[in-house]
This record gives C-alpha cells, structure tokens and sequence, in this order.
C-alpha cells in the first residue's frame, strides 16, 4: 500500500495525465506524481500537500506554499530513505528528493501558464 499524489492542472490533456501512471515510481515528480510508502511515521507527501488529505482528498495548492514547504520536506524524505527503507546509497537518496523538487517545479510552471494552482490529488 502506498500514497500516491496526483498534480491536476487547467487544460491537462489526457496525455499528460496518463504519464502520471507510473507503476507506483518514487522518480516521476517531473510529470505530477509522487510516490510514498504507506508506512513508518512522518511522509513527506503529507506534509508537502497537508490541504490534499482532507474531506475530498483533493485541494488547490498554491505553488509558493510547497515551495516554502519543500526544504522540510526533503528533509523527510532523506530521514524516510535512511531510517524506513534503509538506503545508505546517497544518489538512490538524491533521486527521490529530486522528484519532489521536480514536482514543486512543475507545480510552479503549471500556475504561471494558467494563471490558477494546481489541484493535489491524494489517493492513499
């Protein structure tokens, strides 16, 4: 079982949502998804996209507050990769830290194109 974290965005085509289904990748922050073991305590998903886990798992997240977000979130993820997964390989690490950059960027980029925030989508 896992959190999976979907970004919608205004006049996403069917195309770039279907690059989203990634077999459950923690590497595809790049096109809207973030991946995240649904176990152990303190998930970086949650915390980067709070407003997503509520009554309808879904919320429109202004790109500036996971931008803000995003230093602490990143030091959860590295913590989560060390402690839950046991991973000593720093560029494994460097790998899922990046996705939630990544997903930050596309966030950011998605808004100044449509002028609205992105809809997070938590499925879990």
């Amino acid at each position: 079982m896992g959190i999976d974290i979907y970004a919608r965005w205004k006049n996403q085509t069917p195309k770039q949502k279907k690059k989203q289904i990634t077999g459950f990748s923690v590497e595809h922050g790049n096109v809207g998804y973030l991946r995240e073991a649904y176990r152990g305590e303190h998930f970086a998903t949650r915390y980067l996209c709070r407003e997503a886990f509520g009554k309808n798992n879904e919320a429109k997240i202004p790109a500036k507050l996971l931008r803000e977000r995003l230093p602490r979130t990143l030091e959860v993820v590295e913590q989560r990769e060390r402690t839950i997964y046991k991973q000593t390989d720093q560029k494994k690490i460097d790998k899922v830290k990046q996705s939630f950059v990544d997903f930050v960027d596309l966030c950011e980029r998605k808004e100044k194109e449509t002028g609205e925030p992105c809809t997070i989508v938590a499925n879990y």
